[in-house]
């Protein structure tokens, strides 16, 4: 039996967790005996016995009653720790208590008041929304405003209306504040009545204005929100813009047109260069809006913006479409400024060339394959690539010695797209690469071999006395996935070096030949563990049937990297039997093999549920 007393005295102990593990022992007694302890152990000083003692209470599955005297907590004054750890616990219960919560909601006390409201947010049932509409006039401001912000959580659209009419009646700035919030949370498209709009000649409140008709209004908010694009305040602009672009979003052809022709008013104005200090790449939404704005303008002086945005793969979408609205000539115009601009900006100048298929700005292209910055290089080997420059060839072959591996590769893959348009031209290039002294020429010629398709150059190469080179042909080969290669990956999986052999089961797992199984069946007697694995893994990739079979004759006896890679590709396989070896790897002595079986064990149960 359980010394409740026992546990007492444990809780007054001055160490941490021996008052948390006095609260475990409570797990198998009634809530009726527990109950004090647990509502004592809500107070302790220490969150970690605080969460411990809300968990206990809240799997305890309470009645009304408990519930009722774990709300009487939230009347404590002197200790917020055991207050917050009751409106814990009243969330964690969901809305099976609601008539307690929504009975609290008229409480003589505030702070009861909001503690509920707070939780009946948290909770989110939309049966809360007439106590929290009730609440909107709550005597303390504190109160009302949160009730205000709940109902923007609660997501209930019915209660927009009400809602605004409380803007409407209720003058503190706070509660108005919230309300607006909570009513651009709701989203419910509304008439806006005129005292509405007034409020935005209040400072503080001309932002929150802003947004919530961006979330409410049609276009008859447009001419207070245009003007908006001049305010002082960063953010109040901020917020306009976000606004205009989501009414225009949601407008009608006739209603765009009409924005469109009010934005051109902009262009060449003192405006913009308020709407560019708005710039923050961590507001996305933010970014795809002055994006619009710039096709709105079609100011050149966003062009600097859509460079920019050009550059995160977020935007880069829409900064591409952004900047072929501008058309030829506006680009024109920021590549005479191209020597002021930064690395980033040169680099996605140049991309943005591209990837407009603007070719009459080649020599810019051609100037940055020399440029100081390797961000740069690297950008003008792509661009050279999606343009089908075949004028830079011997330039991007000097690239091919940069000292930056990522200048390095999109030379490399820049040729290879050249091949296409340019087969001669490359394969003079390829001649004098195969036959130079420096390795890592020998290794781009490999991957140029496989692109063109070489096959006899590419089986000398995977003799050369660098095994990094031998590698290189292997990885191009895996690259190209040309099955017909793949009688020479397997003559490489005698290779003398283990990282070729490994690349060679690599590649041919790519290839998926069921012609090359018997030759990596027989590599599993490799004397290295990784190549063994490797090959283990291709055949996994060719055939898991072949791969299942071979795991079962031999999972008894692997161990290490073998029986954690057979492991892994088990998890993928799922099935009985492959569960059935996993739960066996459960008692491996090996801790890394156990722990890998208890991963893919739990794997393998979620994906079959």
């Amino acid at each position: 039996m359980i010394d409740l007393q026992n546990i007492r005295c444990a809780l007054q102990s001055a160490d941490e967790e021996t008052r948390r593990s006095a609260l475990h022992l409570l797990k198998d007694v009634p809530l009726v005996d527990a109950q004090a302890i647990l509502f004592t152990a809500m107070g302790d000083e220490s969150w970690r016995v605080r969460k411990e003692a809300v968990e206990s209470y809240v799997n305890s599955r309470p009645d009304l009653d408990s519930v009722e005297q774990l709300l009487n907590l939230l009347r404590n004054e002197e200790n917020a720790g055991l207050r917050n750890s009751a409106a814990e616990a009243v969330v964690r219960l969901g809305s099976a208590p609601s008539s307690l919560l929504i009975k609290l909601v008229d409480d003589r006390d505030a702070d009861v008041r909001k503690f509920v409201i707070d939780a009946m947010g948290a909770i989110g049932d939309q049966v809360f929304v007439p106590a929290l509409l009730h609440a909107l006039d709550d005597p303390e401001v504190n109160v009302a405003s949160a009730a205000a912000e709940q109902l923007g959580v609660v997501g209930d659209t019915g209660a927009a209306e009400p809602l605004m009419q409380a803007i409407l009646r209720r003058d503190d700035v706070l509660f108005r504040f919230s309300a607006l919030g909570a009513l651009g949370a709701l989203a419910a498209p509304l008439p806006v009545p005129e005292k509405l709009v007034k409020l935005a000649d209040q400072d503080i409140l001309r932002r929150a204005v802003f947004e919530c008709l961006g979330a409410i209004s049609d276009d008859s908010s447009f001419k207070l929100l245009f003007d908006g694009l001049s305010c002082r305040q960063k953010n109040n602009r901020a917020a306009a813009v976000k606004a205009l672009h989501t009414i225009y979003c949601r407008s009608s052809v006739a209603v765009q047109q009409m924005m469109r022709e009010t934005f051109e008013s902009l262009k060449a104005s003192d405006d913009v260069p308020g709407l560019l200090e708005l710039i923050d790449k961590r507001d996305c939404v933010l970014t795809e809006a002055l994006l619009w704005m710039s096709v709105m303008i079609r100011d050149v002086r966003f062009i600097p913006l859509l460079i920019e945005a050009y550059g995160d793969e977020r935007t880069a979408a829409a900064a591409v479409t952004a900047i072929k609205s501008f058309g030829y000539e506006a680009l024109r115009e920021v590549v005479s400024q191209y020597a002021n601009l930064d690395e980033s900006g040169r680099s996605g100048l140049c991309l943005l060339i591209a990837e407009c298929g603007y070719c009459g700005f080649n020599d810019v292209i051609q100037e940055a394959l020399h440029d100081q910055s390797a961000q740069v290089r690297k950008a003008a080997a792509t661009s050279v690539a999606k343009l089908g420059l075949d004028r830079c060839i011997t330039e991007i072959i000097t690239l091919i010695d940069d000292d930056e591996k990522q200048v390095y590769r999109a030379a490399i893959a820049a040729l290879q797209s050249l091949v296409i348009s340019s087969r001669t031209a490359v394969e003079a290039e390829v001649g004098l690469l195969c036959s130079s002294k420096l390795p890592h020429h020998r290794k781009a010629a490999a991957f140029l071999l496989a692109s063109l398709g070489e096959r006899e150059r590419l089986q000398q190469l995977l003799r050369d006395e660098d095994a990094q080179v031998r590698k290189a042909v292997v990885e191009a080969i895996g690259t190209s996935r040309m099955e017909s290669f793949a009688p020479l990956l397997c003559a490489a999986l005698g290779d003398g070096d283990p990282d070729v052999r490994i690349a060679v089961a690599d590649a041919l797992g790519k290839l998926h030949d069921t012609m090359a199984l018997d030759v990596l069946e027989r590599a599993l007697d490799d004397d290295d563990v990784w190549v063994q694995s490797a090959v283990l893994k291709a055949i996994a990739a060719i055939a898991p049937a072949a791969a299942l079979a071979l795991i079962k004759n031999m999972y008894t006896v692997a161990g290490g990297l073998l029986m954690i890679t057979s492991l892994r590709i088990l998890e993928n396989l799922g099935g009985p039997e492959a569960e059935k070896i996993i739960r066996f790897a459960l008692q491996n002595s090996d801790k890394d093999i156990a722990r890998q079986a208890d991963k893919s064990l739990e794997r393998v149960i979620a994906n079959s549920n």
